[in-house]
């Protein structure tokens, strides 16, 4: 992908706020504000026309524009790329959606996810990149043959590696369907993806039906199939392990070779809250 199709989010320029602190501090302190004001965590619906012209936006983009000067080295080890990369990730969708005024989905805009980008540490990342570059440890995303980098791409070296798969229950693309939209903490990332995942899997997003014998599970499932278990017993067994105890999960466990699955429609229109 050419670098003149993306759209940079943020601009260079120096921040008053990361002069008095360390940016990704200063980044985690903006994104938290967002997220207390902004967005409904229980219903996963964001406040878009709210945060747009809001103090709280205009700090956080004023501390990505110092991102350009971010030595992505310094985040210390695994536990900090995973948060720092869910989070630029989820509150760059936000921005693109702001920025674009998309006002129903981000496909109403041609290639959001390759378009939309931000400049950190020299290096532009777009969404597809953060997520199948980095966070997926340079998987090619669904449908498409290539890898986000090539080989001797400077990135690579960013790139997680191995996968963490409970990424897909925290990664949020701006669509109904999606997961809902949290704000992880290097220090408790592991017990939040695993909350994430229980949260998700225990949602209407899977559906268990013993009198049809099926189940009924986000498109989410399909599409990163390979990282989720790969084969169908392997999409079982990663249901079973976050599906709470009781019923659903007995019936799974004792029909596990016969039960059906299904894929639920993907809900693209934008995870908006009505009236915001």
């Amino acid at each position: 992908m050419k670098y003149s199709s993306l759209i940079i989010l943020n601009k260079s320029g120096p921040s008053k706020i990361v002069a008095e602190q360390p940016i990704d501090i200063a980044l985690t302190v903006a994104m938290a504000d967002l997220k207390a004001k902004f967005i409904n965590v229980e219903r996963g619906l964001v406040q878009y026309r709210a945060i747009r012209g809001s103090d709280a936006f205009e700090r956080y983009k004023d501390i990505t524009n110092a991102l350009h000067e971010f030595d992505l080295r310094s985040l210390a080890n695994r536990e900090h790329r995973l948060a720092f990369w869910i989070n630029i990730y989820n509150t760059a969708v936000i921005h693109g959606v702001i920025e674009l005024g998309l006002e129903s989905s981000v496909r109403d805009y041609p290639r959001f996810f390759d378009r939309i980008a931000y400049e950190i540490g020299g290096y532009r990342f777009s969404l597809n990149e953060i997520e199948h570059g980095i966070l997926r440890g340079n998987r090619s995303p669904p449908y498409r043959l290539f890898k986000p980098f090539g080989k001797g791409d400077p990135r690579l070296a960013f790139a997680i590696s191995p996968m963490d798969p409970r990424i897909h229950f925290a990664l949020v693309c701006g669509a109904q369907s999606c997961p809902p939209i949290g704000f992880y903490e290097a220090q408790e990332i592991d017990f939040q993806l695993q909350l994430a995942a229980a949260s998700f899997i225990n949602s209407p997003r899977v559906k268990i039906m013993p009198g049809e014998k099926a189940v009924s599970i986000s498109m989410i499932f399909k599409w990163y199939r390979s990282d989720l278990g790969g084969s169908r017993q392997g999409l079982i067994d990663t249901l079973l392990a976050f599906l709470d105890e009781g019923d659903r999960k007995d019936f799974l466990k004792q029909n596990r070779d016969r039960v059906r699955i299904r894929y639920q429609p993907y809900n693209w229109n934008l995870n908006q809250e009505v009236g915001s």
